[in-house]
């Protein structure tokens, strides 16, 4: 498994939004199930995500087994522009009221279904990310159970700040009132900054990555 997927997978859970989603599920409803939904849809969605471009990338390749083909650091390099893109667009709405760009389903959290709840883990996830780590495999030219072991990496470290912090509020319930409490009070104000900057530097590392490649595949 290599240092860049890592890299990724990281970057993948480090989601302020769904971590927010899941503090007022549980905080609203006083029940944790909901927020193990949310987390089943997140570990599907960014598996789905990176599978998708790995066995379309692995297919595509062909037999190239050393060099990276041209056209996978050009998918780098256009996932590393728009994920810029997004950058700007939500330091520049963190310069607002943050409350007031919460996405419309957040008021509907806390009495959500179990299968809203798995709906919203599934559309959480920018699946860039998983795009991006689906075609790091892809480059690595993995073959077998190799890909599907680097996938399921993916998804476990992928996954690390969803299922962390409801497996600690499942363990040590009487630990919900204290601290929900203040996690909801700094995310809410603080999660487009967190997301702004996680997109700026998996940006770059993306546009340094892919222009790389790029060079040596020339």
């Amino acid at each position: 498994m290599s240092i860049n997927l890592v890299l990724l997978a990281l970057a993948t859970t480090t989601s302020p939004l769904f971590v927010l989603a899941a503090v007022v599920m549980m905080s609203s409803s006083g029940r944790v199930r909901d927020a193990w939904a949310a987390v089943a849809g997140w570990m599907v969605s960014i598996g789905a995500a990176c599978a998708a471009v790995m066995l379309i990338g692995g297919f595509a390749a062909g037999g190239a087994r050393h060099a990276t083909p041209w056209w996978m650091a050009a998918i780098d390099l256009v996932l590393g522009l728009a994920l810029g893109v997004f950058a700007v667009r939500e330091w520049r709405r963190s310069r607002q009221d943050p409350a007031q760009h919460l996405p419309k389903w957040y008021s509907r959290v806390g009495s959500m279904s179990i299968v809203a709840a798995f709906g919203v883990g599934l559309f959480l996830p920018a699946n860039v990310l998983g795009y991006a780590a689906g075609n790091e495999i892809a480059q690595q030219h993995m073959t077998g159970v190799g890909r599907w072991l680097a996938l399921g990496a993916y998804i476990l470290i992928g996954s690390l700040l969803e299922a962390g912090p409801v497996l600690w509020f499942t363990l040590r319930p009487a630990s919900r009132q204290r601290l929900l409490p203040r996690w909801n009070t700094w995310l809410t104000a603080h999660w487009q900054e967190v997301v702004a900057v996680l997109f700026t530097v998996i940006a770059a590392f993306l546009l340094i990555k892919g222009g790389v490649a790029l060079v040596r595949s020339g």
